[in-house]
């Protein structure tokens, strides 16, 4: 049910092309000749006779630097040799040595990432739109190798000519360009990599070629590709429950002993399962990039390029459920009312194995013109966002096993040595090791697929006004299409269901060795090996073929036509944006300091059309608009050639993920929740102030300040209902079904403090060191309220601590750097009493390392490893005894050599 509108598309390419061909001659008559470059200023302490050839790690941080300085706002820059030079596995991770941003991590690498704790921001491709595969839209940063970035900009204060939908802040991700190099380049890099829990070697290799033609005309292609085997341990507890209730006569119904009296109690809370799990991965990952920049005048300049990533991931789970109830035999309930330990009867062991591959696809292809008259300036710019996962991370499918009649299991688990998995022991009179004491309950195949693409165009003039303080002046507008669709349909056939297909013997159950596809053959896998505390260190594994499962039982692949209840997971959704904008540029003195800035409006209009299924038969859909005015200035007052003051204030705009506004309802038919969207949320808003002040006190080096102070008009909260879902509620009960509203206002507020140098002063050879350190501090008051305490909530992601510390070595010999990263812990979501409460993430900090080694001026080894100290990661409820994740992935060590020419 894809709605794809193009007359209006077609339309607007029509106009841009037009204008594209006509902008040279409109303003031939202004055109004087330019300089082909223009040299950069001096470094601070240097003489403008005197020349000082920077190269390495400081010159990537002087050309930072620089980028920082010169900019109208309020940004942060990582350039090209900072990125290549850092252990980073992905262009996320690039992006966590900036102040202010923070990562999370998905199977050891860097995914989702806020600014200042917000995670409404705007992530750019060259200063366009970079759609991605996920059901909102967002880009796959763990699929784009930080090879083909040229630098990476993080303005955190807006200009009016900027795009809208960042509350946090706008991040630029710059590709390499031909004309900024030299005549020919080739370079390329290769290296192993071993990843330790998987005891494996893979490899990773990148390869650039540019020719610039007299700087004229220029092209440019890079590609990387990494071919990585990874092993996760994971425990999770499935969420926990709050149980027992009174009858009307007052008696405790499905309660618990917590103290050993004798007597239920009301109003506990224990896991749902006890899940031990191997994630076993094959990662391969392309990313691509060209461009073609072309001047065929002094002041015009034409380019395209394009931009294209894969991450093709197979993906096999190993995990054994043991599905807890309340039949408790001995449990103990702390001050919160957690059973944090306990024994448990009867119950349900399932050894299963997953087959969940991953595939994401994501293509951007951008064309651009400009023109510098004296008097006026026009640019242009339009570009094409293609993006699908098919499937997504989540989509899986397995043969849901249980004992067999008369097997019977009885558990023991302790969580209060908070270690990353509890002391678990299982008693049992069967052996669980072996797969003949089985049968199926079921089969889950759940597929999560998404199909994305967008347009937007830009048209802007710039007017040199020279009036006064008025330098200039800007104009334009900018048109946005957006067109997300995703399902998400589930497939859940009982062993009933299938018997006529499956039962060889007749004796009414399928057992192992009737399931096509699966063969465990009595393997095993180690799990969490060197992890303290006491549980099973050997789980049921085996291989599993879903293709042959789907054929032998004349099951569809899941899509949403297939399988009933898949129309209701439709999100459809096509948003329109329109803007204007008008700026001036302001250039004056206050005394004798420079004081340069810019002022400005920019008006959006927004359209968003909804589409879904209430039913698998009965269509729905939603439209509703929404108009801004916003408005925005920036001020940089140079108190000294070597210490600038910013100050700028906006109101923004962000607009709420894309998945949140779908008409769509996912039934968790396993868990019984489920999500449903809300066309109606409403956009973020939100009033803004920053300031920094900035000491350049030496080449490479800089001390900076900053505090900033947001007031958000509506922030979006989740709120969980018990609801009867027809078709499922019938037999399985109710659903809770968690749904976005919109909710109160709420502010955030927080510092930033920033410090590098290059110790060019020390005696040799430790004048060869440097360092680079950031921390951010944040606080916000929201809506959000916690249903178990009933206090506030901080906002969702946001870590009120986090730092970044760099130390590195360079000489002409070798390159090294050492760097760590922390965040404390954070709020991953409100949760419901009845679950347990709210879920948070434990506090987490990384080391990583990096080194080059000169063995030519043009060849040089390098090595790398990532997460030194193997880190993981934990989540729980409320407090540490309410675990409900717990991961630790690979260390991963890279070795190979690299050369440029």
């Amino acid at each position: 049910m894809k709605t794809r509108i193009r007359k209006q598309l077609a339309g607007t390419t029509a106009v841009i092309g037009l204008a594209a061909v006509m902008a040279p001659a409109a303003f031939a008559q202004t055109a004087d000749p330019a300089p082909a470059g223009q040299a950069a200023a001096p470094a601070d302490g240097q003489d403008e006779g005197e020349e000082i050839v920077v190269t390495g790690i400081r010159r990537s941080l002087q050309d930072a630097i620089n980028a920082k300085r010169s900019a109208g706002n309020i940004v942060d820059v990582i350039s090209a040799q900072d990125i290549g030079k850092l252990p980073d596995q992905n262009v996320a991770e690039s992006m966590s040595r900036i102040p202010g941003v923070q990562i999370s991590r998905n199977e050891g690498e860097g995914s989702n990432f806020t600014v200042r704790g917000i995670s409404q921001n705007r992530l750019e491709i060259n200063g366009r739109s970079f759609l991605g595969p996920s059901s909102g839209g967002g880009a796959s940063l763990e699929s784009l190798s930080p090879e083909i970035i040229s630098s990476i900009v993080v303005s955190k204060s807006p200009t009016a000519d900027m795009p809208e939908g960042a509350l946090g802040a706008t991040v630029n991700l710059k590709t390499k360009r031909p004309l900024e190099l030299d005549g020919t380049v080739v370079s390329g890099r290769i290296q192993g990599v071993y990843t330790d829990q998987a005891d494996k070697f893979g490899y990773r290799g990148s390869a650039l070629i540019s020719k610039n033609f007299n700087d004229t005309f220029g092209v440019l292609a890079t590609v990387a590709y990494s071919d990585i085997s990874t092993t996760g341990y994971g425990f999770e507890s499935g969420g926990w429950s709050k149980v027992g209730t009174r009858d009307a006569n007052g008696n405790v119904v499905n309660g618990i002993d917590g103290n050993g009296d004798g007597v239920e109690e009301v109003g506990l809370v224990r896991p749902n399962r006890l899940m031990t799990r191997v994630a076993n991965r094959e990662v391969r990952r392309l990313t691509a990039q060209g461009s073609i920049q072309w001047r065929p005048a002094d002041r015009w300049e034409v380019i395209l390029d394009g931009t294209y990533s894969r991450l093709d991931e197979d993906r096999t789970i190993f995990n054994t459920q043991i599905l807890l109830n309340n039949n408790d035999a001995g449990a103990t309930a702390d001050d919160s009312n957690t059973v944090s330990k306990g024994t448990f009867n009867n119950v349900t062991v399932r050894p299963l194995i997953y087959d969940a591959p991953t595939l994401l696809e994501s293509a951007n292809i951008g064309f651009s013109t400009k023109y510098k008259g004296e008097v006026v300036e026009m640019s242009i710019d339009a570009s094409y966002s293609k993006a699908s996962s098919s499937p997504a991370q989540g989509s899986s499918m397995t043969y849901v096993l249980v004992p067999k009649a008369g097997n019977v299991a009885n558990v023991t688990y302790d969580f209060t040595g908070r270690n990353p998995v509890p002391d678990i022991a299982l008693a049992s009179n069967f052996n669980l090791m072996d797969p003949g004491q089985y049968q199926l309950a079921s089969i889950f195949d759940g597929a999560i697929l998404n199909d994305n693409d967008g347009f937007d165009a830009r048209m802007d003039f710039k007017i040199h006004t020279n009036f006064g303080p008025l330098a200039s002046i800007e104009v334009g507008s900018r048109f946005e299409r957006l067109n997300l669709y995703a399902e998400a349909p589930q497939n859940v056939p009982s062993a009933a269901s299938l018997l006529a297909r499956g039962d060889k013997n007749g004796d009414g159950i399928l057992t192992v060795d009737e399931l096509p596809g699966v063969s465990y053959s009595s393997s095993t896998v180690s799990f969490f090996p060197g992890a303290a505390g006491n549980f099973p260190g050997q789980l049921l594994a085996g291989t599993f073929d879903p293709n042959v499962a789907r054929d032998a039982f004349g099951l569809p692949i899941p899509t949403a036509d297939t399988i009933p209840l898949g129309r209701v997971s439709i999100k459809d959704v096509q948003q329109d944006t329109l803007a204007f904008y008008i700026k001036g540029n302001f250039d004056t003195t206050i005394g004798s300091m420079p004081l340069t800035g810019n002022a400005g409006v920019r008006y959006v209009s927004q359209e968003r059309l909804s589409s879904g299924y209430l039913s698998d038969t009965q269509p729905t859909s939603a439209k509703p608009t929404f108009d801004f005015w916003l408005p925005s200035a920036n001020a940089n007052l140079s108190i000294t050639d070597k210490l600038t003051f910013r100050a700028a204030a906006a109101k923004v705009v962000a607009r709420p993920n894309l998945s949140d506004v779908a008409v769509s309802f996912i039934p968790l038919i396993v868990s019984q929740t489920g999500n449903r969207g809300n066309p109606a949320l409403r956009p973020y808003q939100a009033t803004q102030f920053d300031a920094t002040l900035e000491w350049y006190f030496a080449p490479s080096s800089v001390l900076s300040g900053a505090v900033f102070y947001k007031n958000v008009d509506s922030f979006t909260i989740n709120r969980t209902e018990l609801e009867f879902v027809p078709g499922l509620s019938e037999t399985l009960g109710l659903f809770q079904i968690t749904q976005p509203v919109n909710g109160e206002s709420g502010k955030i507020k927080g510092f930033e403090v920033a410090f590098q140098q290059s110790l060019r002063f020390l005696p040799a050879p430790f004048d060869n060191l440097g360092v680079q350190a950031n921390y951010t501090y944040v606080d916000s008051e929201t809506p959000l309220i916690d249903q178990e305490t009933q206090k506030a909530l901080p906002l969702p992601g946001l870590s009120k601590h986090s730092y970044n510390v760099v130390g590195y070595y360079e000489d002409k010999f070798m390159s090294l750097r050492l760097a760590y990263i922390y965040r404390n812990s954070y709020l991953l979501g409100q949760g419901g009493a009845l679950a347990g409460g709210s879920s948070y993430a434990q506090g987490r900090g990384q080391l990583d390392f990096s080194g080059q080694f000169n063995i030519t001026p043009n060849i040089r080894l390098t090595l790398e490893a990532i997460n030194i100290t193997k880190q993981g990661d934990i989540e729980y409820l409320q407090n540490r005894n309410r675990l409900l994740n717990s991961f630790r992935e690979d260390r991963r060590i890279f070795a190979g050599i690299a050369a440029t020419f």
